[in-house]
């Protein structure tokens, strides 16, 4: 797809030039189609969000027997380097039975595998990093901690692949309702919300606080997802407001050392979210251009960043606002074009070829792809649940993607697959399975 021509402003403002980094947007043929100036546009800043890094390696077993003779005592609080947390058992969806949080530091501790012995060489270890604690610390300072915690809980712990989330915030803008009709992707799951963040219900009054724009959601969390919801009242519901605005006003300073950034206006993210996995076919897939040589390193967070321009255009490609069905929106060309990653580390290396790499759907037999469907109906169906409690169970899974891929390649669509389903767990029902 196209981009519109883009034109700024004359210094008297009485005329346009054609710029590529203008805000008036026009049309070669419809002519003006956007013009940002009015509305005051700017970015007020651009960060890594998230960073989930992953450990393998066998779990350290007294840390194992401290933490589980602390839980049955019942003591909230354990002690590790150097720094209290609260312990607890965590949800089998996280696939980790143990959890130490310090939100203070900005950091969640997951480990133990579910489904892993402790024993065993295995992904035993996830820390999850906020990002105020980000943002104290160089890439290489966060892996060094990171590495530090690691010690403890496993032994031979080796850093295996980090998920990350990469934000832009912008004012001036903010999503129309028919986004989700403009969006072009890949992606079979778009969600999109619209409702109260706060319902306060007295006898003189009702006091609603509501989402004034819709927020959406793009993609499979265990892939690449996008999300493009209002920041300043998502930041308000969490009681993160005052943090983030602080980071906006630093990232709009002026030359007068006054800010940029607009306290009366909202602010609006585009969040780009790269799963564990698609990191890692980055990595197995890349190449050098000039050597052949295939692969790069991105294991870690200093590793990984390096590489968040190519990761960002990626997404921008993967998810495209289109103003037509020949020109993308404006906005999408100053995301494609106007944004930069400020880290020293990060750049985009023009010798390396960005690929994904992964085993495809069809050249599997897809009959353990059946088997996993046939057993969890009949399980499910023993449970008595309701089909939609049943299909959400399965979308949850990190292989429906395959599973679907593998039967529309094999001329079934997703939703005649879900019939098929539907009827086939009435079937099981029927039969008495939940007797």
């Amino acid at each position: 797809m196209l981009n519109l021509e883009r034109f700024e402003l004359s210094d008297d403002k009485q005329s346009t030039i054609a710029s590529d980094k203008g805000l008036l947007f026009v049309h070669p043929k419809f002519g003006k189609v956007a013009d940002l100036y009015e509305d005051n546009f700017q970015i007020v800043g651009t960060y890594v969000d998230t960073l989930r890094q992953l450990y393998k390696g066998y779990i350290n077993p007294d840390l194992l027997t401290d933490c589980e003779e602390s839980i049955s005592f019942g003591e909230k609080t354990f002690r590790l380097l150097s720094y209290d947390w609260l312990l607890g058992k965590s949800s089998k969806q996280s696939g980790y039975q143990f959890r130490l949080q310090n939100n203070e530091l900005g950091i969640i501790i997951f480990f133990k595998m579910f489904h892993s012995k402790a024993e065993s060489f295995s992904s035993h270890l996830k820390i999850e990093c906020s990002p105020w604690f980000l943002d104290k610390r160089t890439p290489k300072q966060v892996d060094k901690f990171l590495d530090k915690i690691a010690n403890k809980v496993l032994n031979c712990a080796e850093a295996h692949y980090p998920a990350i989330h990469l934000a832009v915030d912008v004012q001036g803008w903010k999503p129309d309702n028919d986004l989700s009709e403009r969006m072009v992707c890949r992606s079979r799951r778009i969600s999109q919300y619209q409702g109260f963040d706060k319902a306060e219900f007295n006898l003189s009054e009702i006091s609603c606080t509501y989402d004034r724009s819709q927020s959406f959601k793009f993609g499979s969390a265990g892939a690449v997802q996008m999300a493009i919801y209002n920041k300043t009242i998502q930041a308000r519901s969490i009681d993160k407001f005052d943090y983030i605005e602080h980071k906006w006003e630093e990232s709009t300073q002026l030359k007068d050392d006054t800010s940029g950034y607009d306290s009366e206006q909202d602010v609006f993210r585009t969040e780009l979210r790269f799963h564990h996995s698609v990191i890692e076919q980055f990595a197995l897939g890349s190449c050098d251009i000039k050597t052949g040589e295939i692969g790069v390193k991105m294991n870690t967070y200093s590793q990984v960043i390096k590489h968040i321009h190519a990761l960002w255009q990626y997404g921008l490609k993967s998810f495209k606002l289109k103003y037509n069905s020949n020109y993308l929106d404006p906005i999408w060309t100053i995301l494609q074009e106007d944004i930069v990653f400020k880290f020293p580390e990060s750049s985009y290396q023009d010798n390396l070829h960005y690929k994904r790499y992964y085993k495809k759907a069809t050249s599997f037999s897809g009959k353990n792809y059946q088997l996993v469907i046939g057993n969890f109906l009949s399980a499910c169906a023993r449970k008595g649940l309701d089909f939609q409690t049943v299909l959400d169970g399965l979308q949850a899974m990190v292989i429906w993607d395959d599973i679907a891929v593998y039967y529309e390649n094999n001329q079934t669509t997703e939703g005649e697959l879900i019939g098929r389903m539907k009827v086939s767990y009435q079937e099981r029902i029927l039969m008495g399975f939940s007797v």
